[in-house]
């Protein structure tokens, strides 16, 4: 019977029928959006509006339609809505369009339509997902457990129903994914004495890894700090002096972070290796010119005393360089099949990460530090941005692009 519906499968009302799909999806991830933050059932009550608490009857609760007839407004009290209902909906639509078009339509030259309509539904669910974090993240800068704990699970079960995954690649992958970003933001605070990655996003890979495994952490964490640099140095390129300068260094950066991605996919070990050092010998240089922020301006006609670091912190801040390079080094083992080096090596640097945290004294809290302190000059490093949507783009754009990656590219271990 499939077989006989495949011609219909790539028709324009199953495009039309995928992306109304969407719609209602969308939907109903306007409705998570909005209550899973305030710790409310996304059940009950019916949707109401939240200026009359009147009822929404259902011809004005039509998906994208009713805000458009509507103008954005409630009927009864004229209370505008917000246009993020508007764009959820539309946004979601377009995402299962296309998820309808990359395993359907594209997927016809692989497997059978059996396989491609669960496909299209492990797909569709993982976009829906995403955009609950991505926009939770945006209104609140929060990732909820309630929505990454569950979905590491369901999504490493579903990975199970892909024939190109292997039982241990969501495990993998989910490990890397909570692990990796959890140890640079450890060192990062290690040694800038700054909070790095949140945990939120830690877990948001895990999903990610569980069913995308290791590459797909990979590509999302690495894309989604390109895409994030690239936003933030367009915010900064607005500024003057030390600012603008230190945002050139910084495109400087990202492009060379691309050319060393690119250079590992394609196993040109040189091509990356040199990009990597160009990136942080540009993020130094761009760290330097940055204006300081006004607590740590020099005043004029004193000299800054030298910082000097204690024999315990600089051994902590060392045991913390090493730690990340062991990571990393696991991470790159585990990409090559390597898994007794990738354990032994993540193992190890784990184990240094922690010694180095116990060697660090945190001293208390006093009056003056819990003060607001003075808004700091625009810069790349004290830019805060949620991670999370950059992270979500990224892995879909790793989702639907996995197939043409893995026919043009030798991947690590393929």
């Amino acid at each position: 019977m499939l077989r006989e519906l495949e011609p219909l499968a790539t028709s324009p009302g199953a495009y039309a029928f995928a992306a109304l799909l969407g719609l209602m999806w969308g939907s109903f991830a306007n409705v998570c959006i909005y209550r899973w933050p305030q710790g409310k059932s996304v059940v009950k009550p019916a949707s109401h509006c939240g200026a009359c608490k009147t009822p929404i009857r259902w011809y004005d609760n039509l998906p994208l339609v009713s805000w458009l007839l509507l103008r954005g407004k409630c009927r009864s009290c004229g209370t505008k809505f917000s246009a993020r209902y508007l764009i959820v909906e539309a946004l979601t639509a377009a995402l299962f369009a296309i998820a309808w078009w990359f395993t359907i339509s594209v997927g016809a030259y692989f497997e059978p339509l059996d396989d491609r309509l669960v496909r299209f539904a492990i797909y569709a669910a993982f976009c829906f997902v995403l955009v609950v974090i991505t926009f939770i993240d945006i209104d609140h800068k929060l990732i909820l457990d309630k929505i990454t704990l569950p979905s590491i699970a369901i999504f490493y079960g579903l990975s199970f129903l892909l024939p190109e995954r292997h039982w241990y690649d969501g495990l993998i992958g989910a490990i890397v994914g909570y692990g990796l970003p959890w140890t640079i933001g450890e060192v990062y605070w290690l040694i800038a004495n700054r909070d790095g990655l949140g945990l939120g996003d830690s877990k948001l890979l895990a999903m990610i890894g569980a069913l995308l495994g290791i590459r797909g952490v990979v590509a999302a964490l690495f894309g989604g700090a390109v895409i994030g640099a690239v936003i933030g140095i367009f915010v900064l390129m607005r500024g003057q002096g030390g600012a603008k300068r230190g945002a050139l260094f910084a495109v400087a950066a990202v492009v060379s972070v691309g050319v060393a991605a690119w250079g590992a996919l394609t196993n040109h070990v040189i091509v990356g290796a040199v990009g990597s050092l160009i990136a942080v010998a540009a993020l130094v240089i761009s760290r330097k010119l940055e204006p300081l922020p006004p607590e740590e301006a020099e005043p004029e006609g004193e000299t800054a005393p030298e910082e000097t670091v204690a024999g315990k912190e600089l051994l902590a801040r060392i045991l913390a360089l090493v730690a990340g390079v062991l990571v990393l080094s696991a991470v790159t083992f585990a990409l090559l099949d390597a898994r007794e080096l990738a354990f032994g090596g993540g193992l190890l640097g784990v184990g240094l990460l922690l010694l180095a945290k116990r060697l660090v004294v945190v001293e208390e809290a006093t009056a003056e530090a819990l003060e607001p302190a003075a808004d700091p000059a625009p810069s790349l490093m004290r830019t805060e941005l949620p991670f999370g949507p950059f992270l979500a783009l990224a892995a879909v754009l790793y989702l639907l692009a996995e197939p043409w990656i893995v026919l043009n590219f030798r991947l690590p271990g393929g």
